[in-house]
């Protein structure tokens, strides 16, 4: 319920505690859509889960992305949320304005001067200084969305390196010492929005994680975060249905929204508290629901 309804709700609404929300009645953020399930022998992305344990299987949670995984936000992010419904430890390696590789977008080398700006970078910094049981650790690559966003801005047509230098970065965990055997790939790459670029870079990474069960005997995951913007902002459930009263962002020139815990984003390219619940849902659902053999 939005806060304009009523007097009461309003005042109830804006000051909701900034936590991550639950999601037991209708006036909460919560999830409005289900799991597109698929299968990897199909070739076409779908959620799928092959090979990998339920989420309390495992004992530790590693991850690597952008701001949408390591951003701060008003309360717990959705991996953190994932890791704290299992008690498993998380170790996160997620840096906000993240990208692939940094060397291929030459306006964001210039400026960023911290080394985990890129997943090579990352994942070379877990395999120098991580040894972990390759059994009960889950691995949980989310890249894609700032590479979007350059390749957008530079006019790119062709992200097949982008997703070529993630998949060579993911052979190099699945290598000695780390021997990465459980893999979850998170896709979120146009927020709700798509183009003929990064569906085959979506695509690519899909056909990889097909390539790595088939010859390497990976355990392997795929969940589309898509479906949950593409709802919220562009079709149907649309943003009421999930319990959204604000579809931008709540943090702007210093000021802060009266409503946080119904709002989209928590800062410009961080999602809230509140979204990062729903995300933590949909990916645990994905586990949960579109486990496949093949």
């Amino acid at each position: 319920m939005c806060p304009l309804a009523l007097t009461l709700v309003a005042f109830l609404c804006a000051t909701a505690s900034a936590v991550v929300l639950p999601r037991a009645d209708g006036n909460d953020v919560h999830l409005a859509v289900s799991p597109k399930c698929g299968t990897l022998s199909s070739g076409v992305p779908a959620d799928v889960s092959v090979g990998l344990g339920s989420l309390g299987s495992y004992k530790t949670i590693v991850t690597f992305g952008d701001s949408f995984t390591g951003g701060q936000t008003n309360g717990a992010t959705w991996v953190q949320n994932l890791a704290t419904s299992t008690g498993a430890t998380l170790i996160n390696y997620a840096a906000k304005g993240a990208v692939v590789d940094v060397n291929q977008w030459p306006q964001v080398a210039s400026i960023q001067t911290n080394a985990s700006v890129d997943f090579i970078n990352q994942a070379g910094t877990f395999i120098r200084s991580q040894h972990l049981d390759p059994a009960t650790t889950l691995y949980i690559i989310f890249f894609g969305i700032g590479d979007y966003a350059e390749a957008v801005a530079t006019g790119k047509t062709d992200m097949t390196n982008i997703a070529g230098v993630l998949v060579y970065t993911m052979l190099g965990l699945a290598s000695s010492p780390s021997f990465a055997k459980n893999i979850l790939i998170v896709d979120n790459y146009g927020l709700g929005k798509t183009s003929p670029a990064g569906d085959a870079f979506k695509q690519n990474l899909f056909t990889a994680l097909g390539t790595g069960r088939r010859l390497y005997s990976w355990n392997v995951g795929f969940a589309s975060l898509n479906s949950i913007w593409e709802g919220v902002l562009y079709g149907s459930p649309g943003a009421s249905a999930f319990g959204y009263c604000n579809t931008g962002v709540c943090v702007q020139n210093g000021e802060t929204c009266a409503d946080p815990a119904h709002t989209l984003y928590w800062t410009t390219g961080t999602p809230s508290a509140a979204t990062h619940s729903i995300m933590a849902a949909y990916v645990e659902e994905v586990l949960s629901q579109c486990q496949s053999s093949t």
